[in-house]
């Protein structure tokens, strides 16, 4: 029987709020790149900065991500 409070899920995805993950999450776009509709989400901050890093170093060619640049990256953290 079906779960009235959960929309039916595809066989095989979880959703966030079942597998206790996406607690937090960050658009690229939220960063000033309005072209880019990429989006992490992970069950901590420290998870998604890594995540954001890597997509940056892949997609935008940052080499090298200083900490002015993380702290920007932080403050558009949110809670998922």
């Amino acid at each position: 029987m079906a779960n009235p409070n959960q929309p039916d899920q595809p066989k095989g995805v979880q959703s966030s709020q079942s597998s206790g993950q996406g607690q937090y999450s960050f658009r690229c776009a939220d960063m000033g790149n309005t072209s880019c509709s990429w989006e992490a989400r992970g069950s901590s901050q420290d998870e998604v900065l890594r995540k954001a890093e890597q997509h940056g170093r892949e997609k935008h060619n940052i080499t090298s991500m200083d900490e002015a640049t993380r702290n920007k990256v932080r403050s558009n953290i949110r809670a998922a």
